[in-house]
Formats: C-alpha cells, sequence, structure tokens
C-alpha cells in the first residue's frame, strides 16, 4: 500500500472517531435535556399537585367551619335559659347562635327565631319580636302559617303600641272607626289597650270579639283566665284555659297551664294540682313562681298527720 493511500485511510478513521464521537455526545445531550425536561416536567406536576392539595385541605376546613360550629350548643343553652325563665340571657344565646354562619341549619335557626320572638315577648320587647316574626314570615317558615305568624305580629304590635302610649285619643277614635268599619282584628289592639288600661271589663268585650272572629291565642288566654280568676269565675277560667291549651300556638302556654294548676288547687284539689305541677317545672325548673306552687302544693300533699306530741311525752316549761 502506497503512503497517500495508508494517510488517507487515516484520516477516514480519524473523521469516524470525531463523527462518532460527535453522535455520542449528540445522545448524551439529548439525553441531557430529556431528562432536564422531564425533571421540569415532575417538579410542575409536583407544586400543582400540592396547590391542588391546599385548596382541598382549604376547603375541607372551611366546610368543617360552616358545619360545625358551636351554634347549636348556644341555642341548647338559650332553650334552658328560656325554660328557667332566664329571658334576658336566653335572647344572648338565641342571637349568638343566629349569628353563627352553618350549612344546613335554615330549619334549626328558624325554630330559634321563635325561641327568640318569644323570649323578647317576655321581655316586654314587643318591638324586636315583631321584627323576628316578620324575619320568619320572609323565610316563608313552613311550620307555622303566614296567618298565624300575622296574628303574632299583630299582637306584638299592639302591645308596643299600648306600651310607648302611642294609642292616643286621636289614634283609639281612629282604631274604633276601623274596627266600626268591620276591621275585627282590631279587636286585639283595643284588649290590649284596655288590659294597660286595667279596664278588664272593656278587655274582656274586645278580646271575646276577637276569639269569636279567629279563634283564641295563648296570650289572650292567660290574660282573660287571670281576669276570671281574680273575680273567682272558675268556669269562665276553665274554660279560657282549656281554650289556651287547644290553641295552635304555645308563647304563652307555660302561663296557661300556671292558671290550669291554680285552679284545681282553688277547688282544693291538690294532688290534681301537685300532678300538674310537677309537669311544669320538669319543663321549667328553675322559674321561682312555678317552683313557690309546687313547693306550697307538696306540702298540702303530703302534710304531717303525726301528732307533735304523743300521749306520755313529759312537757316541760
Amino acid at each position: 500500500m502506497s503512503r497517500d493511500n495508508k494517510d488517507k485511510l487515516q484520516q477516514v478513521d480519524q473523521r469516524d472517531k470525531v463523527e462518532e464521537k460527535r453522535i455520542k455526545k449528540s445522545i448524551q445531550d439529548r439525553k441531557e435535556r430529556e431528562k432536564q425536561i422531564k425533571k421540569k416536567r415532575n417538579l410542575r406536576l409536583a407544586l400543582l399537585c400540592s396547590f391542588f392539595s391546599i385548596i382541598v385541605i382549604l376547603g375541607a376546613a372551611f366546610i368543617i367551619i360552616h358545619s360545625i360550629s358551636d351554634k347549636e350548643e348556644l341555642r341548647d343553652n338559650g332553650i334552658a335559659a328560656f325554660n328557667e325563665g332566664k329571658y334576658d340571657e336566653a335572647i344572648s344565646d338565641f342571637t349568638a347562635s343566629l349569628e353563627q354562619d352553618q350549612w344546613f341549619s335554615d330549619k334549626m335557626d328558624d325554630d330559634t327565631r321563635l325561641y327568640l320572638a318569644a323570649a323578647y315577648m317576655r321581655t316586654d320587647s314587643y318591638e324586636e319580636a315583631s321584627l323576628v316574626y316578620q324575619k320568619l314570615k320572609e323565610r316563608n317558615f313552613s311550620s307555622i302559617s303566614n296567618d298565624t305568624l300575622d296574628e303574632m305580629i299583630s299582637l306584638a304590635n299592639a302591645l308596643n303600641d299600648t306600651k310607648n302610649g302611642n294609642i292616643s285619643e286621636n289614634n283609639y277614635n281612629k282604631l274604633i272607626d276601623e274596627y266600626n268599619r268591620g276591621n275585627k282584628s282590631i279587636a286585639l289592639y283595643l284588649g290590649s289597650y284596655y288590659e294597660q288600661k286595667q279596664d278588664y271589663e272593656n278587655m274582656e268585650t274586645y278580646y271575646k270579639d276577637y276569639i269569636s272572629n279567629f279563634g283564641v291565642n295563648t296570650y289572650i288566654a292567660y290574660q282573660l283566665s287571670t281576669y276570671y280568676l281574680a273575680k273567682d269565675d272558675l268556669d269562665s277560667a276553665i274554660d279560657m284555659v282549656n281554650k289556651g291549651l287547644e290553641s295552635y300556638e304555645d308563647l304563652y302556654k307555660d302561663m296557661v297551664l300556671y292558671n290550669d294548676i291554680v285552679i284545681s288547687e282553688r277547688q282544693h284539689d291538690y294532688e290534681t294540682a301537685l300532678s300538674k305541677a310537677e309537669k311544669l317545672i320538669n319543663d321549667y325548673p328553675n322559674n321561682e313562681t312555678y317552683k313557690k306552687e309546687y313547693d306550697f302544693l307538696y306540702s298540702r300533699v303530703n302534710i304531717n298527720t303525726e301528732p307533735v306530741h304523743t300521749e306520755g311525752d313529759e312537757v316541760t316549761d
């Protein structure tokens, strides 16, 4: 082989080696790029997963916060305070419960509003009670009809007017004119007006007229039965108590039940009165009036028949 040919072969071999190195480097560079691309893709995927995990955690926390709160505990505390006659405390608990955000609590909240309105009524906060009843009406509260809510709103407004002395002679004449034109619902306002004036005969007249047109509610049943008890008219008191206990609402039902106990006591049926009083204090264990009545009846039923002194006891000065 000539020297020229040998040099050419060496040059070719050298070019092949260079090309082989270039190809290897190209393959290595491509693998490195693919590795970096995969690494970046995995990093983005990890970041995306982390982001969605945070979203899920925050969402779960949001759901838990809005599904579980202390609003039910506050409501239960309010009911307990209401049953004990601690109406201001009950109002505070009910209001705090309603301020708590919690999903799926609409039905419970509306029932809490009923308790809240009743507590306002018991504390003579009639304007506040009226606003709560109106709120229930706006929400289409399903378990109580609009007619009943309208009646409670009217009662609260009537009591608020008479409490604040808003029925001037001029306004009173307007009420009488409206009543005479056939609006018999005005009898509720007139009855409460005369009740505040302690004109009980006129109170009775208008409340009975209201009853004849719209039926008995527990407030009227309590007021009239109390009036009849004061007159010692037990038959009328019994009739009014029975109608009150059959009423479609129970705002003043415990007070009607108390008058029912007083009636049994007046009839000297102490055992029946004690049985009724026991049921009442089970629902209102810390109501002082109910407790005193129960204690009195218990002492009448459980009289100690043993004589203070027995024969043979030595009597000393």
